[in-house]
């Protein structure tokens, strides 16, 4: 995790959905520590295999792809049902048979219909969750479940998972995570305090610094 002293001057983080804030954390560089990327996963596994409501797994490009075939593994061990793999782009792939969705072409073991998981290594705004959830549906999957190892829990990301009709089972939230940090030092308590704030609400925290914030 990295939280920049956004009222000292530095610049904030740019997410993927166009917005900014003060923190980040890094989920998908654990590709590169596998103990703790397995780790993790394994946990994502036992509190999803409470309750399978789905027939197949999607990842998210990129991040959510090496740690949405992990947790793909786990659950098989933990459950015995082999769950089918798919992973979905941004947009469009410009070459082959230029697909959106890798995996389900010509696969027996996924049909229309089925019910995909969405999986994303870290859900902030929630937007690539979403819109991965719209691109199944368009292929005539139902998609009305996501997974994600942390979220940030952030308001506007419920609202649009409410909205658009998907449900997110998170491992960590971020508040769990900050309060750890806060114990450890590791960050000056009015940092950790910046980020909260801007969690509880992250349109005013942008706006209150002068920062355009995205539409939807």
């Amino acid at each position: 995790m990295d939280i920049r002293d956004v009222g000292g001057g530095e610049e904030p983080f740019v997410y993927s959905s166009g917005n900014r804030g003060p923190g980040y954390v890094m989920i998908k560089g654990l590709v590169g520590q596998p103990p703790v990327l397995n780790y993790l996963t394994t946990q994502l596994a036992l509190k999803l295999a409470e309750d399978i409501n789905f027939d197949f797994i999607a990842g998210n490009a990129t991040g959510g792809m090496v740690p949405g075939w992990q947790l793909r593994n786990d659950l098989e061990k933990l459950t015995g049902i082999e769950f089918p793999y798919v992973y979905v782009r941004e947009t469009r792939k410009v070459g082959g048979h230029k697909e959106q969705v890798t995996g389900d072409m010509n696969n027996p073991l996924i049909n229309v219909g089925d019910k995909g998981l969405v999986f994303e290594e870290l859900v902030n705004f929630a937007q690539t969750t979403t819109n991965s959830a719209m691109v199944l549906r368009g292929k005539g999957y139902r998609a009305d479940v996501a997974a994600t190892i942390l979220s940030y829990e952030n308001p506007r990301a419920t609202e649009l998972l409410n909205r658009t009709g998907v449900g997110l089972t998170h491992l960590i939230g971020l508040a769990e995570l900050l309060a750890v940090a806060e114990t450890t030092g590791r960050f000056k308590r009015e940092l950790v305090q910046d980020f909260r704030d801007f969690l509880a609400d992250p349109v005013g925290w942008q706006l209150d610094r002068g920062y355009e914030v995205p539409k939807g």
